[in-house]
């Protein structure tokens, strides 16, 4: 789905479609874990339509490994590169023009963040004094 400048997507509060399968190599019982609650995030739905089935597995494995008190620090970097693209942060989330929304689940749906009618001009106070009966002269 192309977005227009100017336009913010809004998706439902929560994915409800089927968990797609796991693309990777063997999983581990608490990679399927993460996996199942992930593609029930409203992102899912554009990970849905991008494919991006891969990169959320990777993001998965790479959530369960950084989860061990023992993991080295550049996991997390990793991981937060990892959640930027997958549009997990809330901040990255609105500069691709999404939100979420606050309804119970809906279709997703596109909107102008400007609105269609244009605003009435208003003139200026020049403009205005220009328009205006000259009170104090002879008629």
């Amino acid at each position: 789905m192309r977005i227009e400048a100017g336009a913010i997507r809004t998706l439902p509060k929560e994915r409800t479609g089927p968990v797609p399968e796991w693309p990777l190599s063997e999983a581990s019982e608490r990679e399927l874990e993460v996996w199942a609650d992930m593609w029930r995030k409203p992102q899912a739905i554009v990970w849905e339509e991008q494919l991006l089935f891969r990169p959320v597995a990777f993001h998965v494995r790479t959530s369960v490994k950084a989860e061990d008190p023992d993991s080295k620090s550049a996991i997390l970097s990793v991981l937060m590169r990892q959640e930027n693209e997958l549009l997990l942060n809330y901040r990255v989330l609105l500069s691709a023009g999404l939100r979420i929304s606050t309804n119970p689940v809906q279709a997703p749906t596109v909107s102008a963040s400007r609105p269609a009618v244009a605003k009435r001009q208003v003139p200026s106070s020049r403009g205005r004094l220009k328009a205006s009966p000259d009170v104090g002269a002879d008629r």
